[in-house]
């Protein structure tokens, strides 16, 4: 992606390259048994676009990555139909939407646009999408007003076989929970109305997206599995405060796998664009160079979990009585923390490490991971 479209909103460009990344991993591992795979867009736009070719939007991104997967999937010998929806409400930016996709109506993707509101369009979107298809809802919009509350979700949450991607306003959102006036919205988008009386800045924002992603799950399909959620904070540019959270929403525990994993390779990339933001930021103010570039200044560690802290985890967890760990608990420990598998994969590596615990599935030829959680090894507490 090319960095100086993306100057002044880097936020955006890490959202970008985690729905880049994440899309791909989703539709090459679904598109292998769907024969239909939709996505939709519920706040399209565009919205900020500085290319012409709107390559700096969640537009291109998706139908260059549905192109990619389509390819690569033809080449396994599976040939996937793949439909994309747009929905846009302001007038001026459908337009522009209508525009770009005409130029892309010869790919092989029945892509298709919608103007109007998304609450008004829930029928429509769920009549485009079918009874048969993944769909990939990706609802990313300029507010939360008739956007993120349960009440405005619930038909498409019910729908099974789908997965959603939520861009969660905390900013917004944090300003007007204790506001009187939007004690109703909070309702609808909580489940009740919360009470961060007396907590702390940290644990307000832990609480509030935790209770919003428990409401999320209380949406049940008549089919699927259990419903799980994971979420990426996303900061501000320039001051290190969360201007919003990506929650996701799957029914499959390889998803939460798949998703952290995404979310995980791109930590040190939102890492690195906010800290060359906040340096070009001072640049401009003084005329001053540093001696230290942005990149090599960034702490790798930051927001990381203490190790000590994921070790302490793996113990509760273990007992002498040697237990199998597959997928399913791996994605529970994802959900329950919040912490990335290699940073679990790290910690179990010290406690083996220190004779404190064992892979006893592990073969002398280990590969890089502790252990495989695919291959559902066995694991002892041994102190």
């Amino acid at each position: 992606m090319k960095t100086e479209l993306y100057r002044g909103r880097e936020q955006a460009r890490f959202k970008h390259e985690l729905l880049e990344a994440y899309l791909e991993r989703l539709f090459m591992i679904v598109g292998q048994h769907q024969r239909t795979v939709c996505y939709v867009d519920c706040f399209a736009g565009p919205w900020q676009a500085k290319g012409d070719d709107l390559e700096d939007t969640s537009i291109a991104v998706s139908l260059n990555i549905i192109r990619k997967c389509k390819d690569g999937l033809r080449g396994m010998g599976h040939d996937v139909s793949f439909k994309a929806l747009f929905v846009e409400k302001d007038p001026t930016s459908y337009a522009k939407l209508e525009a770009y996709l005409s130029g892309r109506k010869s790919e092989s993707t029945q892509i298709s646009s919608l103007k109007g509101e998304f609450i008004d369009l829930r029928q429509e979107i769920l009549s485009f999408c079918g009874n048969d298809s993944f769909t990939f809802f990706f609802i990313d919009p300029t507010g939360w007003k008739d956007a993120v509350e349960l009440s405005t979700l619930d038909p498409l949450l019910k729908r099974p076989n789908s997965e959603f991607l939520i861009n969660f306003m905390y900013e917004f959102l944090v300003r007007t929970h204790t506001q009187d006036p939007f004690a109703d919205d909070m309702q609808r988008i909580f489940g009740e109305v919360p009470d961060t009386k007396g907590m702390t800045a940290e644990a307000r924002e832990e609480y509030l997206v935790r209770r919003y992603r428990e409401n999320l799950k209380t949406v049940v399909p008549a089919r699927g599995g259990q419903p799980r959620t994971a979420c990426v904070k996303v900061k501000k540019v320039l001051k290190d405060r969360t201007l919003y959270h990506l929650v996701y929403l799957t029914r499959h525990p390889k998803g939460i796998i798949e998703f952290m994993a995404a979310s995980d390779g791109l930590d040190l990339v939102q890492k690195r664009l906010r800290a060359m933001a906040k340096q070009e930021t001072q640049v401009e103010a003084n005329g001053q160079m540093f001696l230290i570039g942005a990149v090599e200044s960034i702490k790798k560690d930051e927001g990381r979990p203490d190790l000590s802290e994921v070790k302490t985890y793996w113990l509760t967890k273990l007992s002498s009585t040697p237990r199998r760990f597959a997928i399913t608990d791996l994605a529970d420990m994802l959900e329950e923390t919040g912490w990335f598998a290699s940073d679990f994969q790290k910690a179990f590596k010290e406690l083996e490490a220190e004779g404190i615990v064992k892979n006893q599935d592990a073969q002398r030829t280990r590969p890089v991971n502790a252990v495989n959680f695919e291959k559902s090894e066995t694991l002892v507490r041994l102190k």
